[in-house]
Order: C-alpha cells, then sequence, then structure tokens
C-alpha cells in the first residue's frame, strides 16, 4: 500500500506479531558483521548457527513484558551559538520479561551446575558479556534483524503466584565491543521487507509465507 494524499501508510505502521532472543556465551574469536544478518540472507539461522552454538534461545516472553528499547544519555554539550550541540554519551537497553526456565536463561541468571547437578549462586545476574541476536516480526511482514554484544544489567523475579506464569524481568544493555563491527557500533541492525524496494535502507529481500515467525530452534 502506497502513502495516501495526507502522506499516510498504513502498510508502514510498527505493529508487533511477535519477537525472538538468541543468546551465546561471549567469544572474542568470533565476529559479528553485517553480512550475518543482511537482508539478502534468506536463512539467517544457519548464518547464525556458528556463533550460538553454546547458546539458545530464551523462548516465550510474557504478554505483559513485551521488549521495550530505552535509551538513557549523559547531558548534552551545548555552545554558545545557538542551536549547536553535541549528543551525550548514550546507553542503549531493552527490557522483556522471560517466561521460560531453561538452559540458556539459567546460564544467564545462576550460572551452570556443577557435576552433581547442582548451582552454586551468589547472584541471578551472571557477569561477562552475551552475543545477542533480536528478531521483530511486523505485521506488514517486515522482519527486524538486531545483532550485537550485550550485558545483562537486570533480572527481577516475578511472583510466584499458584496457577500463573512466573516471569522474570531482564535488562540488557547493548555494548560496544571490538569483535560486533569492529568496535564501530552497538549493535547491527537489518529490516527484511515484503516487497523488493529501491531504498537501500530497507534492502531487497522479498519475505514469503515461511518467515511469518522468527528464527526458532
Amino acid at each position: 500500500m502506497a502513502a495516501d494524499s495526507a502522506g499516510n501508510d498504513l502498510s508502514a505502521a510498527k505493529v508487533v506479531v511477535t519477537s525472538a532472543y538468541r543468546f551465546a556465551p561471549y567469544d572474542a574469536s568470533k565476529t559479528l558483521n553485517a553480512a550475518l544478518i543482511a537482508p539478502t540472507v534468506a536463512d539467517v539461522k544457519t548464518s547464525l548457527d556458528t556463533i550460538f552454538s553454546k547458546g539458545g534461545f530464551v523462548g516465550l516472553i510474557t504478554e505483559d513484558g513485551a521488549p521495550q528499547d530505552n535509551r538513557d544519555a549523559d547531558d548534552a554539550i551545548k555552545f554558545h551559538q545557538p542551536g549547536y550541540s553535541i549528543n551525550g554519551k548514550a546507553s542503549l537497553t531493552e527490557q522483556f520479561t522471560v517466561a521460560e526456565d531453561n538452559r540458556i536463561t539459567r546460564q544467564m541468571t545462576i550460572g551452570t551446575p556443577d557435576a552433581n547437578g547442582v548451582y552454586h549462586v551468589t547472584d541471578i545476574i551472571q557477569d561477562g558479556k552475551w552475543f545477542c541476536y533480536k528478531e521483530t516480526v511486523f505485521k506488514n511482514g517486515t522482519h527486524r534483524r538486531r545483532l550485537g554484544v550485550v550485558n545483562l544489567t537486570g533480572n527481577e523475579p516475578g511472583e510466584e503466584t499458584a496457577g500463573k506464569n512466573t516471569g522474570d524481568a531482564w535488562t540488557i544493555e547493548w555494548i560496544q565491543d571490538p569483535v560486533c563491527d569492529s568496535g564501530a557500533s552497538k549493535y547491527l541492525e537489518s529490516f527484511v521487507t515484503p516487497t523488493v524496494s529501491s531504498d537501500p535502507h530497507t534492502g531487497d529481500h522479498q519475505a514469503d509465507d515461511s518467515e511469518s515467525q522468527p528464527v526458532a530452534d
């Protein structure tokens, strides 16, 4: 659908269908680059399998804990001449509530078990960096791919109410790291559009019915 006479295009509205998060332990010997998630990559799961071979998907996310992007920054530097400023250093974070208790969610929160299968817990957030891939599907068929390095900075376990899902509210921060885009970006992002476009920022891979959901195990 093209924009109407008022310049509005319903097909471009950011109506989210679903999202998925995939994590793996940080590995300085690996490289996260634009080619891994380019719009021309039809099978992004396979292109990322080597990077995420020791990780996994967090799985289900609670309905009331859907992903939320946030930006926090230092005060901008302003100058004597009106209209000139330099933005302060930004922190880009995401918040979402994981609904599943699985291997990767435990690894990122309480760690790994000993030989007897026992966890020796000192905190519910593990130190260290993680590779992260996020894919969001929009109603118009667009898939947004996001790849980078994160820290898990927040974990708030939900109330253990009988008969209800106990979700853990996570906060992750995207960080600039040498293995991702040679340290130039906090994360890499691409858009796979449902139709071929001449816009260089939207890519040229056509999504089909098999791509109506984000990548999964």
